[in-house]
């Protein structure tokens, strides 16, 4: 295997191996507002979110896991729904 060929499969690993982003989006009212509640890092076997205020970090199975959380957590605040948002491209926006 030459350099330039190496150099090739090291980048083509990285990229298929590499976590997806993604956002937490709590959602208020009957669609009157939203926010940003968090930003995470799913891998294949779990999903890493932290919230944007800082001070709470999460470790889930899966980003639908840690909205879960998040909606629950967030409902005495008024939060109506919490969604994922695939910041990626590779999702289909929203899901949640």
């Amino acid at each position: 295997m030459t350099e330039q060929e190496f150099a090739m499969l090291v980048h083509e690993v990285a990229h298929e191996e590499a976590p997806r982003l993604f956002a937490i989006v709590e959602e208020y009212g009957e669609q009157e507002s939203v926010r940003v509640a968090g930003y995470g890092v799913a891998f294949e076997d779990r999903a890493e979110v932290s919230s944007v205020e800082g001070g709470f970090h999460l470790s889930s199975q899966s980003a639908e896991n840690a909205r879960t959380l998040f909606e629950l957590s967030s409902r005495s605040a008024g939060t109506r729904r919490a969604h994922v948002v695939w910041l990626d491209g590779a999702g289909s926006g929203v899901a949640g």
